[in-house]
């Protein structure tokens, strides 16, 4: 199926699924029963970014390919930044005991041919490697701009290091054993932010978010967001932070020392003073060990977890 059909399946999922929630109709349903939408329209546009070079499960067809740079650090064993885009392709990020920031690429591309087909020719390449990688004064900027070559980044900075990644297809995002600040977004995967130190903030719009802290910063706040997916948060006992929460599940802990309170609505009056208007938007307030910086925590169509390490 070609990447415009596929396309035109997914707008019509979302025309078919809002045109039906637009009528009011009476209908009774068990309230146990959770009427999945956005996982319909999840599978639409997985359906139709499937295209654009996730085929590492079709070991018929594709061949992987390797590259690997190192790039050196004006300021060894100092505090460096790590910006890594990519358009196309997963990216794992490791923090090892090193002081150069190591590049693995990926490459999933068509396999060459031995034989030639009904015409005489045969497939010999489907093209080579769209990277670039600079440092500068600590800073260290990697980006793969190809959206139809899928390009896997496996990366390995020195533990100390702040972290800002943003991928799109294919885009699953792992980072490892940092401590430092981590801005991480992704488009359409998962986020996974294992033995961290420091601070965080993850978004991502179709996949889960999961977050293991070793140590939390004081007093920095933090944003986990997700449309389709759950939101796991892990830090250690004695963390303390308040909390923005948001779902349309449900929210769980195993802390004890954790309480709720009543969220302030949003309240607005019009310039001629004759109108008024108070709106709650389902958040929900709470405390975990007295409270803290503003850790906000979204997702609609998952569950929110807040665990003890």
């Amino acid at each position: 199926m070609t990447n415009m059909k596929k396309l035109v399946l997914a707008i019509t999922a979302l025309l078919v699924t809002g045109q039906a929630f637009a009528q009011s109709i009476d209908v009774q349903v068990d309230p146990d029963i959770r009427v999945n939408v956005e996982a319909i329209t999840e599978a639409a546009v997985h359906s139709a970014m499937s295209g654009w070079g996730d085929d590492d499960d079709d070991g018929s067809r594709y061949e992987q390919s390797t590259q690997e740079v190192e790039i050196p650090l004006t300021k060894p064993g100092e505090r460096g930044v790590l910006h890594v885009d990519s358009r196309n392709g997963r990216i794992t990020i490791t923090g090892y005991d090193g002081v150069t920031v190591k590049v693995k690429m990926i490459k999933y591309g068509k396999k060459v041919e031995k034989s030639a087909s009904g015409d005489g020719m045969r497939l010999i390449s489907s093209g080579g490697f769209n990277f670039e990688a600079s440092e500068y004064n600590n800073e260290v900027q990697i980006e793969n701009e190809g959206w139809g070559s899928r390009v896997d980044f496996e990366i390995q900075v020195p533990k100390n290091f702040d972290i800002k990644a943003e991928s799109y297809n294919n885009g699953h995002i792992n980072v490892k054993d940092v401590s430092g600040e981590l801005d991480v977004e992704s488009y359409n995967g998962p986020i996974t932010l294992e033995n961290i130190s420091g601070a965080a903030s993850a978004s991502t719009y179709n996949g889960a978010v999961k977050v293991s802290f070793a140590k939390v910063t004081a007093n920095m706040p933090m944003t986990f967001n997700t449309y389709n997916g759950n939101v796991d948060i892990s830090v250690p006992d004695g963390t303390k932070f308040t909390t923005k929460m948001k779902t349309n599940r449900d929210i769980f802990t195993d802390f004890e020392n954790f309480s709720l309170s009543n969220p302030k609505p949003t309240t607005s009056k019009s310039d001629s003073g004759r109108g008024f208007s108070v709106k709650y938007e389902n958040w929900v307030q709470g405390d975990l060990n007295g409270g803290g910086a503003e850790v906000t925590m979204k997702t609609r169509n998952g569950d929110i977890y807040i665990r003890k390490m």
